[in-house]
């Protein structure tokens, strides 16, 4: 048979398949020139302050004190043709060594000429008691739930008209605020523009001042010419709103009243007015008839013919012996004292007639027609009444003419503020009711002669009645 290994008896390859496996003496002495003398391993140490591994028993951890004890191994094998060990196995991680027997890893922080050095592992945390559960405490009785009800979805057709309504409201408010902004100031406007004077000396001698529901101002009409001529009070006209009846109650004293003026003795009405003012005329009337009087406004001759003017005059019921007194008049003064022909605007038969100014004043001064000043009164509260109902229809021609020629010449002891306030209320009085009343009432005087002329006796007691009950009513 050819020889296999190349012409050779054998490959000269050293066998190491045989267990028993000799070293030749060459081999042998390198073996031993390589390897380098045994050195120990430190034992390991016992772990230090290594919490007790908890156990079960009966659902409960039970902690012991025995502690594992890790054996001690031998150093790690030693490879030949290499001075590094070998690397770590794929499940151990570097720095640690594992025993198989299960138990914990050692640490060692490196390998060095003699071997690996062994550290202790850190001290582990002592566990902490397992933590108290709080008492139990009983849960209150859970409320019932209010059952649910479903809310009715509102209609929009409602909501629709409830915004209408609320913008109609907002709209209707808006208006009213301007028309209080405009009437305000046309109001302040005209009484800025009043004459006021302060109130002289005053002794009031009536205490029904607490009688709230009434405000009254003393409408004087004197027969002075100018402003500077003062002369008598030709008309006394009381004019009081009543609240709680809703009444414009027009009170005329009579001239020719035979009455007391304080510190002056006896005399007419209308002479107290010629002695001390209009302060003098309030206090006789409150002393005599025991009427609160606080606040007048006087207007004589031309701002009587002004103000009927101003309104576009009125129309009334003439007699033919009223209207032949009327022309009486005009000739004798009422045209000479405005500065006109004496034979202007005369009247040519009595019925129902337009009267302007000069006509007007003159119908309110006549006294030979009729009962003498009884009636000559009733005129007058007849024309203010017709001027009172012809300035609720206002009209800015109307305004005009009042603030240039009326309110000028018209006096009052009234602040602005007072007459705003009165203003105020002069809308709401535009519905009342008017009343008129005289005094003296009938059956309550009779005439008498004495040294100021013919002159009427009053009961004063039964004319106070009167003026409690008309004028002050509940």
């Amino acid at each position: 048979m050819p020889n296999r290994y190349n012409g050779k008896d054998h490959d000269e390859i050293r066998n190491t398949d045989d267990e028993d496996t000799m070293l030749l003496p060459d081999d042998l002495n390198d073996y031993r020139e390589y390897q380098q003398p045994r050195q120990e391993l430190p034992p390991l140490r016992k772990k230090v302050n290594t919490p007790p591994r908890p156990q079960q028993k009966n659902g409960e951890r039970v902690y012991t004190s025995n502690a594992p004890q890790f054996p001690q191994s031998g150093p790690p094998p030693q490879f030949p043709h290499s001075s590094a060990p070998p690397p770590p196995p794929m499940h151990q991680q570097q720095g640690q060594y594992y025993d198989y027997n299960q138990q914990p890893p050692q640490n060692y922080s490196g390998y060095n000429n003699s071997g690996y050095t062994q550290t202790p592992p850190p001290a582990a945390p002592t566990a902490p008691p397992p933590p108290q559960r709080p008492a139990a405490q009983k849960k209150p009785a859970p409320t019932p739930e209010p059952e649910y009800k479903p809310k009715k979805k509102k209609r929009k057709h409602k909501s629709l008209v409830r915004k209408i309504i609320g913008r109609i409201i907002k709209s209707l408010l808006a208006i009213l605020l301007v028309l209080f902004g405009i009437y305000s100031c046309t109001s302040l406007s005209l009484i800025s523009k009043m004459n006021h004077v302060e109130t002289g000396n005053r002794t009031h001698y009536s205490d029904n001042v607490g009688r709230g529901h009434v405000r009254s101002v003393l409408v004087i009409g004197t027969d002075g010419r100018t402003n500077d001529d003062r002369g008598r009070s030709d008309s006394m006209i009381l004019v009081s709103l009543n609240s709680k009846t809703n009444e414009l109650i027009m009170t005329s004293f009579m001239r020719d009243c035979y009455v007391e003026i304080p510190d002056n003795g006896w005399n007419k009405l209308n002479a107290a007015y010629a002695f001390g003012g209009p302060e003098l005329l309030m206090d006789t009337i409150e002393y005599n008839f025991d009427v609160r009087i606080d606040d007048y406004v006087t207007i004589d001759f031309a701002s009587f013919v002004s103000v009927v003017d101003s309104v576009g005059g009125i129309d009334i019921e003439v007699s033919d012996e009223e209207a032949e007194e009327i022309n009486v008049i005009l000739i004798s003064e009422v045209n000479d004292l405005m500065g006109d022909d004496r034979m202007s605007d005369l009247l040519e038969h009595g019925g129902k007639l337009h009267l302007n100014g000069k006509q007007a004043l003159s119908y309110s001064r006549i006294r030979k027609v009729g009962n003498s000043d009884f009636e000559r009164t009733s005129r007058q509260r007849r024309v203010m009444s017709l001027i009172i109902a012809k300035m609720k229809s206002f009209r800015p021609t109307m305004f005009k003419n009042l603030a240039s020629d009326v309110i000028p010449d018209v006096s009052t002891n009234m602040s602005t503020f007072n007459a705003y306030l009165l203003s105020l209320r002069l809308p709401f009085a535009a519905r009342y009711k008017m009343k008129q009343i005289q005094i003296p009432a009938e059956n309550t005087f009779y005439g008498e002669d004495v040294d100021v002329g013919n002159v009427l006796r009053v009961d004063f007691d039964q004319n106070m009645d009167v003026i409690q009950n008309e004028v002050f009513a509940k």
